[in-house]
């Protein structure tokens, strides 16, 4: 076994950001998964690492335990590894972690693998909380076949579908996104152990979700044109670059004995206005050129009465 210390583990799993909760949450299911080493392969050489990722994750093993450590934990938190381990004692981040990032069989509560994961998590806070952590991988894994067999549980199998299931308010694309996931699961179910198929699968649930995510985007850009205060934003962006530019061009020429000065600082200023409006936060119903000129006009009116109080900026 080419494994690392139950503490190294921890130790990484908090540095990149697991709660305490978490990280042992997450090492009771190591222990089932891979005894802690990250050069485990298992599932007929389909499933990878400390935590048995499984899939095309073949790089997570190279040999060196611990470099890909910090491998596999940075993956484990990007598929939302440590936010599957959720709850407020070890125990449940464990059953949390098993039924919704590992999703094995007997993975979801009342299965063996389920309970077996939830006891383990009791031996890892006790290392933790006493500070006498195993001296090797070894002797975890120890713990790891005496529990297997306690629970008489077979070798689990990941079928990688970890991560938040998206929030059906988000609209359109959300629901796109979550049907996707949702047929992920259900198919997944149906050939847990069939490693090649599996695998085939997932690669469908992340090309769709990917999909989703980029016409998610699409519609954000697609809405901010809906809005008409945003084409005046526009406008005075063009008009801004339309004045700008001149402007510094004729401040260029300043000196020559014609009008470029003036010209210019009169340029720069429209052009300053317009950028300010661009990015200035307009009211609601300005909405067209119009609207813009009159709420311009009506703050110019404002100043020059005199009847802004000091120290109160543009509307």
């Amino acid at each position: 076994m080419a494994g690392v210390s139950p503490v190294t583990v921890y130790r990484e799993l908090t540095s990149q950001g697991a709660s305490t909760i978490q990280a042992l949450g997450i090492m009771a299911n190591m222990i089932h998964e891979s005894g802690f080493d990250p050069e485990a392969v298992g599932d007929q050489g389909t499933s990878f690492g400390v935590v048995q990722q499984h899939g095309d994750y073949g790089y997570l093993v190279t040999g060196n335990p611990a470099a890909d450590l910090k491998k596999q934990v940075a993956l484990l938190k990007s598929l939302g590894g440590f936010k599957a381990a959720s709850g407020s004692t070890a125990a449940q981040a464990a059953g949390n972690f098993a039924a919704n990032y590992e999703r094995c069989v007997g993975c979801q509560p009342g299965g063996a693998q389920y309970n077996a994961r939830v006891a383990s998590a009791a031996t890892v806070s006790g290392w933790q909380k006493s500070g006498k952590w195993p001296s090797s991988a070894g002797i975890a894994g120890g713990a790891a076949s005496a529990a297997q067999a306690a629970a008489g549980a077979q070798q689990a199998e990941l079928t990688a579908f970890g991560g938040d299931v998206p929030d059906w308010a988000l609209g359109p694309t959300g629901i796109i996104q979550s049907v996707a996931e949702s047929v992920g699961r259900m198919l997944t179910g149906t050939v847990t152990g069939a490693a090649g198929t599996a695998g085939g699968l997932e690669g469908i649930w992340k090309a769709l979700t990917g999909i989703a995510a980029d016409l998610n985007a699409v519609l954000k850009g697609v809405e901010w044109l809906f809005v008409p205060g945003h084409w005046v934003r526009i406008f005075c962006f063009g008009a801004g670059l339309a004045t700008g530019l001149p402007g510094l061009h004729m401040l260029g020429k300043a000196g020559s004995g014609d009008a470029s000065l003036a010209t210019g600082i009169l340029l720069v200023t429209l052009s300053g206005m317009f950028f300010f409006l661009a990015f200035h936060n307009l009211p609601a119903d300005v909405t067209d050129l119009q609207s813009l000129l009159g709420f311009m006009s009506a703050n110019i009116r404002k100043h020059t009465a005199g009847a802004v109080p000091p120290g109160e900026v543009l509307a």
